[in-house]
């Protein structure tokens, strides 16, 4: 039978109640198996994207990071008695770590067994699973970041015009130390060239 003869003939108007729900539980089937591949591709397409712009974001964020520390303190360890001018220079070990939000769940399954000598075991199972949260922007949907974790220093150079005083030296680098909890072997303090100066 072809599908034209199929509509003239009314043969649809014929089924039964059985039928009837087959075709209707295969279309619900189509839908709900149509309805997670296109969000899942539309998911990773954003988490990609998302990853590829926080990616290029990251190199801009960390100069300006670094650029904006340095400023403060050079401004801070210009008013160290002694001190007189001084200009600092802070590597980075990372970029900093953006924490994007999971949503969790568990399921506990609870089973009982019978073995034959009359015994009963008791079986709890329990399935943890995580999502991604998205948030919409003007991107569309992106992962929802949770927190910004700042970039670690690596290491502080301080350049100053009384770092040959050792009094200085040592106010210097613990000031550094109080400021950004590293530890002593990452802070250089020295004494300005004399041409630097002027």
């Amino acid at each position: 039978m072809k599908i034209n003869d199929f509509f003239k003939n009314k043969a649809w108007q014929k089924w039964d109640k059985s039928q009837w729900t087959i075709v209707i539980l295969a279309g619900i089937l189509l839908m709900i198996l149509a309805i997670p591949v296109e969000e899942e591709k539309g998911g990773e397409k954003s988490v990609k994207e998302a990853n590829v712009k926080v990616q290029t974001k990251e190199a801009v964020i960390e100069m300006t990071y670094a650029e904006e520390l340095e400023q403060k303190l050079e401004n801070t360890l210009a008013k160290i008695d002694g001190a007189g001018h001084v200009e600092v220079m802070i590597t980075l070990e990372d970029s900093g770590e953006s924490v994007i939000e999971k949503d969790s769940s568990m399921d506990t399954t609870n089973s009982t067994e019978s073995d034959s000598a009359g015994g009963n075991r008791k079986e709890s199972q329990t399935i943890s699973s995580e999502a991604t949260v998205y948030e919409e922007n003007e991107d569309g949907q992106v992962p929802f970041v949770g927190k910004e974790l700042t970039p670690k220093i690596a290491g502080i150079l301080v350049v100053a015009q009384g770092g040959e005083n050792t009094q200085v030296k040592q106010n210097i680098s613990e000031a550094v130390m109080a400021l950004f909890q590293i530890d002593v072997n990452r802070i250089k303090v020295v004494k300005m060239n004399m041409q630097e100066e002027k």
